[in-house]
This record gives C-alpha cells, structure tokens and sequence, in this order.
C-alpha cells in the first residue's frame, strides 16, 4: 500500500504546483483556458487526496463486518472521481461561454507559453510514474488518476496551442473554443473511468477471453469428469469460483492436491492475488447389477 500511497502523493504534488502556476498566469494574462487548466489541476488536488483515503481504506484487512475485505470501495472511489471530472467539464464550459457573452478577451499569451512547456513536462512524468505503480499493484484507483492525468497532457496541450494561435493570429476567440473543447473531451474520458467502478461495484466478470482460457484449462484437466456453476468477478481481487465434478473414490489428500493444480493454472492465467474457490462434487456412481432393494 505504501508505494500506491506514495504514487498518489507524488501526483497530489504535481497539481499543487500545476494549479498555483496556472491560476497566477491566468489572471495575469487573462486567459480563459489556463484558468480552467487551473480549475482542473485543483480538482485533481481533491481527488487524489480522496484516493489515498480510498487506499488506506480498500487495504484494511477482512472483519467480522466485512468479510470479503474492502476492497470495493476502490470502485466507488474511481466513479467519485470520473463524476468529479465530468463536473469539472461542465464548469469549465460554462464560465468559458459566459465570458464570451460578457465580452471579456485575454492578453499577453507569451507568459502563459513560457510556462505551460515545464508544467507539461512535470506531468507526462507523473502519467509515467503512476502507470508504472499501478501496473505493478493493480490499483483501478492508480489506474483512474494516471488517466485522470493523461486528460491533463491533453489539456496542457489544447492550452499551449490555444495560447501560441492567439499569439500569432490575435484572436481572443480561440482561448475560448479550446476551452469549450478540451472541457468536452474530459466530460467524455470520464465515462471510462465511472464505467470501471460500476463495473466493479457490480461484480462484472473477467474478461471473455479470460473466461474462454480458464474454461478450456477446467476442460483439459483428465482428473475431473466436469466442472459447473462456474463464475468469475473482476476487480483488484479478481474472483473464480466453481464446482467440479470427480471420481467417487478420489482421497482428500488427492482433492486437496487437484485444488492446489487448479489453483496455480486460474492464477497463471487471471494473475497471483485471484481468490479461487473449488467445491468438489463426487461422480454418481452406477449401481451394480443383482442387487437387492
């Protein structure tokens, strides 16, 4: 958990100083879209200070009223924040469309140039490091923020060209088109994020093509005679659980050996942390002629 701690703060940082520096130049210079830059890097603020709370939370161990851990609210974490960022849109292409009724223009674009180069730099090096983290742990929550922040490029870039076009061509409409536009793609990114945590909340299952694997190993194995009620769920801890059916006369220890075969094959596929769960059935066994009711 520490290292996906970690990954967050790094990121909390990284839109501390993104949504200083961009509201400071904003007012100065005037310009819409690094104002809204600067609205979004301060929402990213919050969202990843709820993630660590969403971490800290998701890593406590199972209770007597939780069971099966907490690991879920990783899922309601990655809709708070998709939600977040779609409010953020809205926001942003309101007070876009609002000064471009009231008239008001920007000025000056040469500074927020010279300072949106470092501050895109800083953050295709955060994207970086929390993908990194959270292919290596698995977090959905590491996984929504590094997309959260891969909006962010975008944005900084939309930003950047919105300022060097109003630089060369002097029209102060542009600023607010970008704005418009890179507030319209965030809306839109969100949705993958708030799809994935619904997805976990509600138990999704794994993907087909890893359903299709893990039912031609159950095929394959010669020590069961069939296998049914088989189910999976996605998720941080993924879950496959189903019943086979074997020889009548197999020992425990041979069960016990057959679950542990089973067990290394579902997570060879799914991966190390998959919770497998094998309810043994025994065969029906055919009656032997002559005997007696």
């Amino acid at each position: 958990m520490k290292r996906e701690v970690r990954a967050v703060q790094v990121a909390m940082a990284n839109a501390i100083v993104g949504a200083v520096t961009k509201f400071v130049v904003g007012v100065s210079s005037g310009s819409m879209a690094l104002l809204s830059s600067a609205a979004d890097s301060l929402g990213d603020l919050f969202v990843s200070a709820a993630n660590i709370v969403v971490l800290r939370v998701s890593h406590r161990a199972p209770d007597a009223e939780h069971n099966y851990g907490h690991a879920k609210i990783e899922g309601l974490g990655a809709m708070f924040e998709g939600g977040f960022i779609c409010a953020a849109g809205g926001f942003i292409i309101y007070q876009a469309i609002a000064r471009a009724i009231a008239g008001e223009t920007g000025h000056d674009p040469c500074l927020g140039i010279v300072v949106m180069l470092p501050l895109l730099g800083l953050t295709l090096a955060t994207v970086a490091y929390l993908r990194k983290v959270a292919r290596e742990t698995g977090s959905l929550v590491l996984k929504a923020d590094a997309l959260h922040y891969t909006v962010d490029i975008w944005t900084n870039l939309g930003v950047l060209a919105a300022l060097i076009l109003v630089e060369l061509t002097g029209e102060p409409r542009i600023d607010t088109v970008v704005s418009i536009a890179l507030a319209l793609y965030l809306m839109y990114s969100a949705t993958t994020i708030i799809r994935e945590g619904f997805d976990v909340i509600m138990d999704r299952s794994l993907d087909p093509v890893v359903v299709a694997e893990l039912r031609q190993l159950l095929v394959a194995c010669d020590k069961i005679e069939s296998f049914h009620d088989f189910k999976t769920r996605g998720g941080k801890l993924p879950v496959v659980d189903f019943h086979v059916v074997v020889d009548p006369d197999m020992t425990t220890r041979a069960a016990h050996d057959l679950f542990l075969e089973l067990q290394a094959g579902v997570r060879a596929i799914v991966g190390p942390v998959t919770k497998v769960l094998v309810h043994v059935d025994p065969a029906a066994r055919e009656p032997r002629s002559g005997w007696l009711d």
